[in-house]
């Protein structure tokens, strides 16, 4: 393998635990999907650009999940999982989640990610939740 590709498997793997897909990673870095794929599995190197653009989405991500449990500890006890980017991007948990690079942000893979996150949260007695949430699959805005 080139150097250049060398530590590109970070990149990869990060992209895999936020739940992107190929299209996710096209459409932030504003190339086609066969790049995406090729980038992914090893064959390419990830631009530097598309890069930071996955670094802010983890920091995002990680935010999201904080404002999720913090609606938790309010008395929040439904979150909606949205079926596509299109429902979460038209829904108003969408507004929450900014640009990603070229793409406009609100990507259905961290979204689940982060709820999953929480529910395993609110599971967990040792930090003192003894309600755990319940995952539902959003109706509205309908999912194309």
């Amino acid at each position: 393998m080139r150097e250049s590709h060398r530590h590109d498997a970070a990149y990869a793997t990060m992209c895999s635990y936020l739940g992107l897909s190929a299209r996710d990673v096209s459409e932030i870095g504003g190339f086609s999907d066969r790049f995406a794929r090729d980038i992914l599995a090893g064959r390419k190197s990830f631009p530097q650009d598309t890069k930071v653009a996955l670094f802010r989405l983890l920091e995002d991500f990680k935010t999201i999940i904080e404002a999720m449990k913090a609606d938790v500890r309010e008395g929040e006890r439904v979150v909606y999982i949205y079926r596509t980017n299109e429902q979460l991007r038209a829904s108003p948990v969408g507004a929450i989640w900014p640009a990603v690079g070229k793409a406009k942000g609100g990507f259905v893979g961290p979204y689940r990610a982060a709820a999953f996150e929480v529910y395993r949260w609110s599971c967990d007695v040792t930090e003192r939740q003894s309600t755990p949430i319940s995952l539902v699959f959003a109706e509205t805005p309908e999912a194309t």
